[in-house]
């Protein structure tokens, strides 16, 4: 997960050209926002519960200190092959300039909770993306669930004009079927390397059992035909891991 992609340039093109969708002669602007990303280890004798307990006490002072919304979650593998880290901290925000303003605001007073993470998960990498909302239907979305993963880029014959049209399409199918998935691209933009994909499909899912069912309500309704046919020309997804995630808090 954290080998991000090829050049900054690459990466801020594409990104921008996602949030540039030519329609009727307008420019539309998608739900976009900032997420980063840390790639970190156990120390020796640590695990997730002390990790938990820690950001218990990080919500606390995010409540407090932020002010701008960040919502903070805790991935732990679950389906993979090789991951770089042990776990890892995602952070999302509104915009790119909230995300800029806590983390600011974190450098100047979180030095104190900061020894704390450091001491129970110290990190490798720190990356910074962009989301894009693709489908979510979701009003309320469960604390603790699983996150798919896919490594994505355009095909020659792809556009982010023809990838919006096959979104509405196929998100039209998603909500015929009651599908509850979350559906988010991200964008990479700063701390990436060269192996990295030119952007990431994340798909969320309340829980296993959600997960499980959602996918056989996806394939015997005809979604695998109609995902191809829509997609197949467009983009290439390569499959990656999966995270069990918790929400940790932040701030609203």
């Amino acid at each position: 997960m954290c080998r991000f992609i090829r050049t900054a340039l690459t990466l801020f093109v594409a990104f921008m050209a996602a949030l540039t969708v030519h329609a009727d002669d307008h420019m539309q602007v998608p739900a976009y926002g900032g997420v980063e990303v840390f790639g970190c280890d156990f120390a020796e004798g640590k695990d997730i519960d002390d990790l938990l307990e820690v950001a218990d006490k990080w919500n606390k002072w995010a409540s407090k200190n932020h002010s701008q919304p960040y919502s903070g979650y805790v991935l732990q593998p679950y389906y993979y092959d090789d991951l770089d880290d042990e776990t890892y901290w995602v952070g999302f925000s509104p915009s790119l300039a909230a995300q800029g303003i806590v983390q600011s605001e974190w450098m100047s007073k979180g030095a104190k909770l900061q020894q704390e993470f450091d001491s129970v998960t110290p990190c490798k990498s720190h990356l910074q993306l962009a989301w894009t909302r693709v489908f979510d239907e979701t009003e309320s979305p469960s604390s603790q669930g699983v996150v798919d993963f896919a490594g994505c880029s355009m095909l020659p014959d792809g556009s982010q004009e023809k990838l919006a049209s096959a979104d509405a399409k196929m998100n039209a199918f998603n909500a015929k079927i009651g599908n509850a998935v979350r559906v988010y691209r991200w964008y990479p933009m700063q701390g990436a390397n060269a192996d990295t994909p030119e952007f990431y499909q994340a798909q969320w899912y309340d829980s296993l059992e959600a997960k499980g069912a959602i996918a056989d309500s996806f394939i015997t309704n005809g979604g695998v035909q109609i995902q191809n046919a829509l997609y197949a020309d467009l983009m290439r997804c390569e499959a990656g891991p999966s995270f069990l995630y918790n929400f940790v808090g932040g701030s609203e």
